[in-house]
């Protein structure tokens, strides 16, 4: 075949000889360039940009949880805004939008419409969250101090000058109104509404005996257990809506969706590989045959074959070396989604997660799941004083010294600030968490010089247990709750201390 085809080249003019060599030469580089283009297809900065960008958006998603539920349990200071990730969530929406393009099919678009949609949802929920979250909030900083301002009038010249059976019947009301409004906030119910209610009438029902300055207080302080009344119910079905939007599994879909079109990719580009090997092995024969019709090209030819096989080496050892460095920074990525930055201890969206499979196994063992919610006292001082870079040495002198005093199996994560929390498994009694409480305020309390600079700290800790079934039937927001209430409740005891919620539960009677 190949003798025929010379022979009629032969027989063709030198003008169009050179014409069908320029034409050859022609088609087969440009399908030279095609092949090469698709063994190029894929840009490994392009995949790693997008893994960085997602892993960047999920932190953002779960910080933003995590300041819903700060304003849900009160922890988020007034001033604070729920939406303030969100112009860098926006960006970081775009620039995956933006990738799209290097994916295949239709399901990484999909999951991308979905993200977008969620991120939609949850941005106007949470929109909703913010306007009725600052009432509820300010309604219940009002009502304990405002049924103890009434009640130490009752004990003065209001409670002298009113009928004494009146007073006594306003103090037994007043005690029973803060119970079912505490009990209301943490579990809202019909029933319990309408006994609030029925409570709320009693108190006005009274006014009539006092005076106006003392009537005034008692409708401030019915007006904030109505605001209760409405806010509280509303806030939990946003928050319940806010979960339901979904945004951390439409991250999930789309990683997978990225990764899964970016393997098909490669894979493409492998086969093309293959295809660009196989042609430069015909070119090779098709070289060795006009070596051997013009031997004066044989060195030429020889050299050609030596670049192609050392760019090839090359080639190889660069995928190689790219493959390395995008494992090692996906582990990184890995486990700064994990970890605190400045103390390398566990984040608040690793101790939910491990949270959740303790209170699974409790209910398994019907063991016990201790939470130990420390605020550091004192710790403001340290870096309005010496500054933020002693105050961060401060937290991980902290994070080491409470860290080696708990067991392998125990768990130190800190929320930000100044918070931490500890979690314990297998608890046999409220003794063996005590000792824990214990040890950690001693380490706390044994800083007293850092980096040249004398420290005093202390911390309030509130501990919270949950029991087997129940335990886990209430959740981890419940007991990371208890624990946070508790924690205020050895705050207002003095500080430097520990305070066990009431809520909590033991395999031994206390």
């Amino acid at each position: 075949m190949l003798a025929v085809l010379a022979q009629r080249v032969a027989n063709l003019s030198p003008r169009r000889r050179l014409l069908l060599a320029g034409a050859a030469v022609v088609a087969l580089s440009i399908l030279l360039a095609f092949l090469y283009i698709r063994t190029e297809s894929v840009d490994p900065e392009i995949r790693n940009r997008v893994m960085l960008n997602l892993r960047e958006l999920e932190k953002l998603d779960a910080e933003w949880d995590a300041n819903i539920l700060r304003a849900h349990i009160g922890r988020a200071p007034p001033e604070q805004r729920l939406t303030t990730q969100l112009p860098r969530m926006h960006d970081l929406v775009a620039r995956l939008g933006e990738a799209l393009p290097h994916t295949t099919g239709t399901a990484a678009p999909a999951a991308y419409d979905q993200l977008r949609q969620s991120m939609r949802t949850k941005e106007q929920l949470v929109t909703l969250f913010a306007v009725h979250n600052p009432p509820l909030r300010e309604a219940l900083m009002h009502v304990p101090p405002a049924v103890a301002d009434l009640k130490t009038e009752l004990s003065g010249i209001e409670g002298a000058l009113a009928p004494a059976r009146i007073v006594v019947r306003l103090d037994t009301t007043l005690n029973a109104l803060l119970t079912e409004i505490l009990r209301y906030n943490l579990a809202p119910t019909p029933a319990l509404a309408t006994r609030i209610d029925e409570i709320l009438g009693d108190v006005a029902a009274q006014e009539i005996a006092f005076s106006p300055a003392v009537v005034e207080k008692m409708d401030a302080l019915i007006h904030s257990c109505r605001v209760i009344l409405e806010k509280r119910p509303l806030e939990n079905r946003l928050e319940a809506q806010i979960a339901g939007a979904g945004t951390g599994a439409a991250l999930d879909r789309l990683g997978r969706e990225f990764d899964r079109s970016f393997d098909t990719v490669l894979l493409e580009r492998q086969r093309f590989r293959g295809y660009l090997f196989a042609y430069s092995a015909v070119l090779l024969v098709l070289l060795a045959y006009a070596g051997w019709r013009l031997r004066r090209s044989y060195r030429i030819i020889g050299e050609v074959n030596q670049r192609l096989q050392a760019a090839n080496e090359t080639l190889e050892h660069r995928v190689a070396e790219r493959t390395a460095e995008l494992e090692t920074q996906s582990k990184q990525l890995e486990r700064l989604a994990q970890h605190d930055s400045l103390t390398g201890l566990i984040n608040y969206r690793q101790l939910t997660r491990l949270l959740d499979r303790a209170l699974a196994r409790a209910d398994r063992r019907d063991s016990v799941v201790v939470l130990m919610f420390i605020d550091l006292d004192g710790f403001k001082a340290v870096n309005d004083t010496w500054g933020h870079a002693t105050g961060d040495l401060v937290l991980q002198m902290v994070a080491r010294r409470v860290q080696d005093k708990l067991r392998a199996e125990d768990a130190l994560a800190r929320l930000g600030g100044d918070e931490f929390v500890i979690m314990l498994e297998d608890v046999s009694a409220r003794e063996g968490a005590l000792r824990v409480a214990r040890l950690a305020l001693e380490q706390i309390e044994s800083i007293t010089e850092a980096d040249g600079n004398p420290v005093r700290i202390s911390a309030s800790i509130g501990i919270a247990a949950a029991r087997g079934q129940a335990g886990a039937a209430r959740g981890q927001a419940a007991l990371l709750a208890d624990a946070d209430k508790a924690m205020y409740e050895a705050k207002q005891s003095g500080k430097g201390t520990f305070v066990v919620s009431p809520e909590s539960q033991w395999l031994t009677p206390s």
